[in-house]
């Protein structure tokens, strides 16, 4: 006697038409995962070709009143975004050996003003600012971690020069720019800057020290962020002038002005809004790296 669908083995193998069936729909459920992928894909596509009105948008009317559903996707995804803050010239003496030529790169002074008290002081007030909005803040000193990552660095620095009517703000991306990115946000850390500060714009004495900064040079430099991430450098003003040495001695104004800048930037990109910050309190700014004293001016015991 014969018994259907009874293997060899003594188990029950399945009726061919289930088989055929189970077959059908395992495809159909493979198909249908990648025409999602496909869709999603096309929308990202079409999402991020926009980011550039999205960003003059930003700059000409502020911040959209509440996050859109691609930014409330982004933020359930990825959670909050990161902003590195280099604070220049802090403990430039401990520069890896690929920076040596750097570890005596200590920073301007003027009228008993140091540019690394400056740079400090502005970074741990920015770092604040934007942990109390929801982003989580990193300090690096001098020295940026092997291929540091986060979805904006920002290195601080003050300017200083011999000619006494030289002043104003300045601020710079590595040329050609790393990613598509760099240029947006230094139109939007500018303007916000530019329209907070008493300085006027300084963009002509951009230097090419600014234009290959090393913590940018991932192409030639081991300590230096990765090429996805936002950089820039911002010169604050100088502290040669005593305009700009008046703003740049209450680090609440640069900050405030920085911070405006970055969060714009962080919105029009769809990584951040006030309105998805979490409800639990601000994030704990990090330290990342050997920076000892970070949070006080006083010497290092």
């Amino acid at each position: 006697m014969t018994v259907p669908f009874l293997s060899d083995a003594g188990s029950i193998a399945p009726p061919p038409s289930l088989r055929s069936r189970s077959g059908r729909h395992g495809r159909r459920a493979v198909l249908l995962v990648l025409l999602a992928l496909a869709v999603a894909g096309w929308a990202s596509l079409q999402r991020a070709a926009g980011t550039e009105a999205r960003v003059a948008a930003v700059a000409g009317a502020g911040l959209p009143e509440v996050p859109g559903a691609w930014t409330r996707a982004t933020a359930w995804l990825r959670g909050a975004p990161t902003v590195g803050l280099q604070i220049g010239h802090l403990h430039a003496e401990e520069h890896p050996d690929e920076l040596a030529a750097l570890r005596t790169s200590t920073g301007g002074r003027a009228a008993g003003l140091n540019e690394v008290d400056v740079n400090r002081a502005v970074a741990l007030e920015l770092a604040d600012r934007l942990a109390a909005a929801g982003v989580e803040v990193e300090l690096l000193a001098a020295t940026v971690p092997a291929g540091y990552g986060a979805d904006v660095l920002i290195a601080l620095h003050a300017d200083a020069s011999d000619d006494p009517s030289r002043r104003g703000y300045k601020s710079a991306h590595r040329e050609p720019a790393r990613n598509r990115r760099e240029p947006w946000l230094r139109t939007l850390v500018d303007g916000a800057y530019l329209r907070a500060a008493p300085l006027p714009d300084d963009r002509d004495n951009v230097s090419g020290a600014m234009l290959d900064y090393y913590a940018f040079a991932h192409h030639r430099l081991r300590h230096a962020a990765r090429p996805g991430t936002a950089g820039l450098i911002v010169e604050m003003g100088y502290l040669s002038h005593p305009v700009d040495r008046a703003w740049l001695d209450d680090p609440a104004g640069p900050a405030a002005a920085i911070a405006e800048g970055v969060l714009a930037y962080l919105a029009a990109i769809d990584r951040w809004h006030p309105d998805l910050a979490p409800s639990d309190g601000a994030f704990d700014p990090a330290v990342v790296g050997s920076v000892p004293c970070v949070q006080s001016s006083s010497p290092c015991p």
